[in-house]
């Protein structure tokens, strides 16, 4: 199982293959400030009807909330917020770090924070080469357009990172 920040969530669901995080992974876990972000992106118009019914709907059935609990972790998210991270990074990574599950996101200060502390992590183009992997997708031609598609609509992933991507993803095939 993995834990997930708001970033692999909304841009799947963006381009209709949140099925990706399940298929994958199968159950993904999220904290209550990641669902509040969620949310929060419907009601300023960020997602639509749509992707919120698709999101809402894996919410019922294999995206589970769930927050921190052991006294360190609840330390954990405060140390993480006071050194600059949000709600939504902070309980992630914390809770990521309490049950020993693979971190996604698409934030690299959060990224980096996360490996610090012995988090495994996934970018957003690794968790596209572990669909590749498990062949979910079918070639680095997939892997591009979904990759392409989610940058078209707001997914910052550099030019650089883009193509040391596909070239990880060319390798993999």
């Amino acid at each position: 199982m993995t834990l997930s920040n708001t970033s692999p969530i909304i841009y799947l669901a963006k381009i209709r293959r949140l099925d990706l995080l399940k298929n994958v992974y199968g159950s993904v876990r999220v904290c209550s400030p990641v669902w509040q972000d969620i949310v929060h992106l419907y009601k300023r118009g960020f997602l639509s009807d749509e992707d919120f019914s698709l999101i809402s709907q894996a919410r019922k059935e294999w995206i589970i909330l769930q927050d921190p609990k052991e006294k360190h972790s609840i330390e954990l998210v405060e140390s993480l917020i006071e050194g600059g991270l949000g709600l939504g990074e902070a309980y992630s990574i914390a809770l990521a770090k309490e049950l020993g599950e693979i971190f996604l996101a698409n934030d690299k200060q959060a990224i980096e924070v996360a490996k610090k502390l012995g988090v495994k992590t996934r970018w957003f183009t690794e968790i596209l080469h572990d669909a590749l992997r498990s062949n979910y997708l079918k070639s680095v031609d997939e892997y591009v357009r979904i990759l392409d598609a989610c940058i078209s609509q707001g997914l910052y992933v550099s030019r650089k990172q883009r193509e040391r991507a596909i070239e990880a993803a060319k390798k993999i095939v």
